[in-house]
């Protein structure tokens, strides 16, 4: 008697572990689904099939020579600080060209996150304990036209 009692409790516990596994299932493909569509909980995927390089002409106003690598690390730790590990990394930002002695530079990132560079750099203002001020000229499609923009 005691082991028709706990096989029928046993077949309880299995029959509604399949039940809420069904209804977890049926929820997640209809209901929640409609929901991210309605509510955008999900972002939408672009339809940009392949990303565009953009490059920033910049110059720097600063009383002291800054060196190129301390400049791209401080520019990419503002930017990771602003938006994030992910952000950076699905930029794609590099320091192209950068000259000592105008203090103007290139600076290249996929034309998406153009915007979140140009407000880092606005907001970077200090590089190895030296004031500094970033100034963008320009923005081009090409590395050709933003040397030319150098000159």
């Amino acid at each position: 008697m005691n082991f028709y009692f706990l096989y029928s409790i046993l077949l309880a516990i299995i029959a509604s572990a399949i039940i809420s596994t069904l209804i977890t299932y049926i929820l997640n493909k209809y209901y929640f689904n409609t929901l991210s569509k309605n509510f955008l909980l999900i972002p939408k995927k672009s339809n940009i099939k392949k990303p565009r390089k953009r490059y920033l002409v910049f110059e720097i106003a600063s009383s002291k020579q800054i060196d190129a690598g301390l400049l791209e690390n401080a520019i990419r730790e503002k930017y990771k600080e602003l938006f994030g590990t992910t952000n950076l990394a699905d930029s794609y930002l590099k320091l192209i060209y950068f000259n000592n002695v105008t203090n103007r530079g290139i600076i290249r990132i996929k034309h998406i996150y153009i915007d979140y560079l140009i407000s880092s750099l606005a907001l970077l203002r200090k590089i190895d304990n030296n004031d500094i001020l970033i100034i963008p000229i320009r923005t081009s499609g090409t590395i050709n036209r933003a040397k030319k923009l150098l000159s």
